[in-house]
């Protein structure tokens, strides 16, 4: 197996993992840790990517980043605009909080040890939830586009395999 096909076999398990994971958390509650599983098969498609590209510097570096259109990066796009918008509606909701606690008996949400307003139980459960389903909106869109680049890898060995 190639490092391209291993690459692009770990970005469709981080994406399906994603999928599964966004998709449980508006079922139930998930533990915000899950999102590491996802993550750690993106690294590893990633690393595919990087010995398939060669370990130095690639080109995109040095003439600058192109956009992509092809069908999987405008998925991506669309994942990257769905991202921004949970980030954009869970900081408007709570105001900005990285954590939860209990202070003086009741649930709030703070930032830096500061609180800034207090909530209720069912908030106060659901934050690791509202995290995960973040992260893996986040972590789908960034699979979405190594798969795209994965993509784009085989198109360009194939087209330098039928110059030779």
């Amino acid at each position: 197996m190639t490092a391209l096909n291993l690459g692009k076999t770990l970005c469709l398990a981080a994406g399906i993992a994603c999928a599964l994971l966004h998709a449980a958390t508006f079922l139930t509650v998930v533990p915000s840790r899950l999102t590491l599983v996802p993550f750690f098969l993106l690294a590893g498609a990633v690393l595919c990517l990087r010995a398939a590209q060669g370990w130095s510097f690639p080109t995109y570096f040095r003439l600058g980043p192109s956009v992509r259109t092809d069908k999987t990066a405008v998925v991506g796009w669309v994942l990257l605009v769905y991202a921004i918008l949970l980030f954009v509606h869970f900081y408007r909701s709570s105001g900005g909080a990285t954590s939860v606690g209990i202070v003086e008996g009741r649930y709030v949400y703070t930032s830096r040890s500061a609180v800034i307003r207090p909530i209720s139980e069912e908030e106060y459960k659901m934050f690791p939830t509202q995290l995960a389903r973040m992260m893996s909106a986040w972590v789908g869109m960034m699979a979405t586009f190594c798969l795209s680049s994965l993509n784009n890898q085989v198109k360009d060995r194939r087209a330098r395999d039928d110059v030779n």
